[in-house]
């Protein structure tokens, strides 16, 4: 175990040449059970004071020491970790991890400049309470040395405590009275302070209102959504506006924006009809060939488009079923199953959208 601190900083030193000799230091190759969180050595806080000594060593195999100690019950305050070490020769470094109770580093020592004679670090943590761990290990391949850290706690000041409940406190002023606002309310004689408007709509209507919910307002706003309900259809129609029907659009073709197609409700359910193109160009990609289309989106065809090769007869050639991968304003690319040799020259295609509604 890593706390045999009778061990000389020879021995340490001995350990660090042996295994300086290998390319790949087994770090827990001699470590024991404080090799890790749950096996953390607990260390008793005596006043206000925590002393933790070992030895880690990297080239030794007992590279990492944990030990868990706990802060004075309900107690908050400032928390003050120092680490001391001796290294078997000079320039070696040691780090030291402070972590809580759910093992989340609160924070930790910072390495060292490289060749830096400096053997002691510290650190200092606000606000703590509670249970903490503590990790020291060996950062690097050759780092080592005998350690001692010292835990310091100083109790947070005490905050002065203010009754409130027992200051006792001035009537505020008396004030004139106010006139109670008018009764009546109307559309045409509107005031929102009157608490007998809250249920009137004034006019012109105020879609902001409570009471003007669903009314649409005089001239009518297309921004405001109950006038979308009673408007009449526009020219050009958009969809909108409940009273614009399927007649009110254009029919819905394929080459058609997809945007365009969006907006007008004919698309909805529109299935463009087959293409049938012709092979322009076939590339051998092993058992497979990349053919390409002289079909594209001028013609309504578009990435995902399902299609398979035709004979002489334009009967589809078996296992030749594809899929568009990529779409030119004049062009189609997709890879089909058969091998170049066995597709015919000026062969033709057929082209089908993906429809729902096939």
């Amino acid at each position: 175990m890593a706390r045999v601190l009778g061990v000389s900083l020879a021995l340490i030193l001995a350990l660090a040449v042996v295994a300086a000799c290998a390319r790949n230091v087994k770090q827990d190759a001699k470590t024991g059970e404080d090799g890790k969180s749950d096996g953390a050595v607990e260390l008793t806080m005596t006043n206000n004071e925590v002393i933790a000594k070992g030895i880690v060593t990297y080239p030794g195999g007992d590279r990492v020491d944990w030990r868990t100690f706990e802060l004075p019950k309900d107690q908050v305050g400032t928390m003050t970790v120092k680490v001391v070490w001796t290294p078997p020769r000079p320039g070696l470094d040691l780090q030291v991890a402070v972590l809580n109770q759910w093992n989340h580093v609160v924070q930790e020592t910072k390495p060292l400049p490289r060749r830096s004679k400096k053997r002691k670090k510290e650190i200092t943590i606000e606000n703590a309470k509670g249970k903490y761990f503590l990790q020291i290990y060996a950062p690097k391949r050759g780092d080592a040395g005998k350690y001692s850290i010292t835990v310091t706690f100083a109790t947070a000041a005490p905050v002065d405590s203010f009754d409130w409940l027992k200051e006792p406190i001035a009537d505020p002023p008396k004030l004139a009275a106010v006139p109670p606002p008018p009764v009546d309310c109307t559309p045409t004689q509107f005031d929102k302070k009157n608490p007998a408007c809250a249920t009137v709509c004034p006019m012109p209507a105020d879609p902001a209102w409570p009471a003007c919910a669903g009314v649409c307002p005089t001239p009518p706003d297309p921004a405001i959504p109950s006038c979308l309900e009673s408007m009449p259809c526009p020219n050009p129609p958009d969809r909108k506006f409940k009273k614009c029907t399927a007649a009110d659009f254009p029919p819905c073709k394929a080459a058609m924006p997809p945007d365009e197609k969006k907006k007008n409700p004919n698309c909805d359910r529109y299935c463009p009809p087959d293409v049938i193109a012709e092979l322009t160009n076939k590339v051998p990609e092993g058992d497979n060939t990349t053919v390409t289309i002289n079909a594209g989106k001028a013609d309504g065809v578009d990435k995902g488009w399902s299609g398979e090769l035709l004979n002489d007869s334009d009967q589809p050639i078996r296992n030749s079923k594809f899929t568009v991968t990529v779409v030119t304003n004049q062009a189609a690319v997709a890879k089909v199953k058969v091998p170049t040799g066995s597709i015919p020259e000026g062969a033709r295609v057929r082209l089908r959208a993906p429809c729902v509604n096939r």
